[in-house]
């Protein structure tokens, strides 16, 4: 009985969500080519510490490749990828996180940006990461906060909530750092820095060799 309750109330889930995204998945995205991402704590965040030649793991539509001069976007989604390539004159491949096509220690920092949580094997994807790369840069919505009611997606994986993360960083990297910021692209720069500091919702964590 109660699984069944749980299954159709993520099918309304699922429609809710279908009717505010559009059919159009990535396409959305596309308007971040256009918005103030420094308004946006964890991403001023995550820029700030980038350092050297950038590689973008689950790019998308590469939006990010704004904040950062020398970059390489990755993504497995053909029709992200292609989105990408049309806005932006950065490199983008398209490849999986979990078999990435680069030769060992070629890049200075890794970003997964919003892409942990889509991931069917992190461990895997963490040590492609830390193979291709000394540092790593993960930003995800803060799933053991209130913000998890808010960031339901349909291609979701697998929730980890922010000690989860860390434990399972802390198994190939040996230098972490622990953020708790904010994350809500809509939201103005005012608005994102009150929630960052008294009403957090977004993680960032670092690790280095």
């Amino acid at each position: 009985m109660r699984r069944c309750l749980q299954q159709s109330l993520s099918r309304v889930v699922t429609s809710i969500a279908k009717i505010f995204r559009g059919r159009n998945y990535y396409g959305r995205y596309q308007k971040m080519y256009t918005r103030d991402l420094r308004a946006v704590p964890s991403l001023r965040l995550i820029s700030s510490i980038a350092q050297g030649t950038v590689l973008d793991v689950g790019c998308g539509v590469g939006w990010l490749s704004r904040l950062f001069g020398d970059y390489v976007g990755v993504d497995i989604n053909r029709e992200a990828i292609s989105i990408a390539k049309k806005r932006s004159k950065r490199e983008f491949v398209i490849a999986d996180a979990l078999n990435l096509p680069f030769r060992s220690q070629i890049f200075d920092t890794c970003i997964l940006y919003d892409v942990i949580e889509h991931l069917s094997d992190v461990n895997r994807a963490l040590l492609e990461v830390r193979r291709v790369s000394d540092k790593v840069l993960i930003s995800c919505a803060d799933f053991s906060s209130y913000y998890r009611f808010f960031t339901y997606d349909e291609t979701h994986q697998k929730l980890l909530e922010p000690n989860e993360l860390f434990s399972m960083l802390k198994n190939h990297f040996t230098h972490i750092r622990f953020f708790r910021t904010s994350g809500v692209f809509m939201a103005p720069r005012l608005v994102n820095n009150f929630l960052g500091k008294y009403f957090p919702n977004q993680i960032v964590l670092s690790g280095s060799l």
